[in-house]
């Protein structure tokens, strides 16, 4: 197992976290596309705020490397789910808010997936199930 992906840090979380395509019941749609919430932010600083790369990635706290891997990553999911008609969801990922307090690590006890949740925002280790395979056995790392 390599080491854990440090922490992103983004300012502040996406007002709205799911999308779909006008006039199309959720229902009908049969495939979704994830975003996870430090690609959102990426975006947000190079496409809404227009920040060049450099002093984006200064303010996530990442390398500029690190910083346009994640935007192009966003970039062609929005493309395809768009191109495609499908849904869009925005979720996880590895990230802390600037300002607030640490992010909470779990680890699924069924498969081994790690992933951080911010604390304070409604995930328990006994309330939440696994982003990877879905199973509600998880627990919270020290």
């Amino acid at each position: 197992m390599g080491r854990p992906h440090k922490e992103r840090r983004i300012e502040q979380l996406p007002p709205v976290t799911h999308y779909k395509p006008a006039g199309v019941p959720l229902r009908n749609i049969t495939e979704e596309m994830v975003i996870t919430v430090e690609e959102m932010e990426a975006m947000r600083l190079a496409d809404i705020e227009q920040l060049d790369q450099a002093t984006a990635a200064e303010r996530m706290d990442i390398s500029p490397a690190t910083f346009n891997r994640l935007l192009s990553s966003a970039h062609k999911k929005i493309a395809t789910a768009l191109w495609q008609g499908y849904a869009l969801r925005i979720e996880g990922g590895n990230f802390r808010i600037a300002g607030q307090r640490p992010s909470g690590r779990f680890v699924c006890q069924a498969c081994g997936h790690q992933w951080a949740a911010p604390r304070g925002h409604g995930h328990c280790g006994r309330h939440t199930t696994c982003p990877a395979c879905l199973s509600p056995n998880v627990s919270r790392q020290q």
